[in-house]
């Protein structure tokens, strides 16, 4: 009875993408890229507004903000993103969130040196075959969008 409990909740951590830690196991394989940081190209950049959306989704209460932003020079644009998903257990987001803070730093040279212009849900990409998911993915993606406060670190453009 006791193995067929403990077989029964390896199977509902499996599956819920709960299971493991940042040692490896489950939550490992499926949120790996939780800690890459995507820097925007310049065509990124100009397609969205200061705070990384597109300038299309504006309220029309802050259209006139927006212009005026653009017209005094002070609209600057985000430097990057980077995505971690916010399933699971408390202290695997906290987890989690350390490491897209961690290599946001990497990115950006340090410590306080960005400002997150914007926290909220994401979009973790997930692969299918068909009418099949292959690979494991998250259900609750969060984002972070910042802006590096000093040398604007370049796009990798090679993928």
């Amino acid at each position: 009875m006791k193995k067929l409990v403990v077989a029964t909740l390896v199977v509902i951590g499996a599956l819920s993408g709960c299971a493991g830690g940042s040692a490896g196991g489950f939550d490992s394989l499926n949120f790996s890229n939780a800690a890459q940081v995507h820097i925007f190209t310049p065509e990124e950049q100009n397609a969205m507004t200061a705070e990384g959306t597109s300038p299309t989704m504006l309220l029309p209460s802050e259209v006139r903000a927006h212009f005026e932003k653009i017209r005094a020079g002070k609209n600057t644009k985000p430097t990057g993103v980077v995505t971690y998903c916010d399933a699971g257990l408390a202290q695997l987001i906290q987890a989690r969130r350390n490491q897209a803070l961690a290599a946001i730093d990497g990115a950006c040279g340090g410590k306080d040196q960005y400002e997150i212009r914007h926290e909220g849900l994401g979009n973790l990409k997930a692969r299918y075959a068909g009418p099949i998911q292959v690979g494991a993915s998250c259900t609750r993606s969060k984002e972070i969008i910042f802006r590096c406060n000093g040398v604007q670190p370049k796009p990798n453009l090679s993928k």
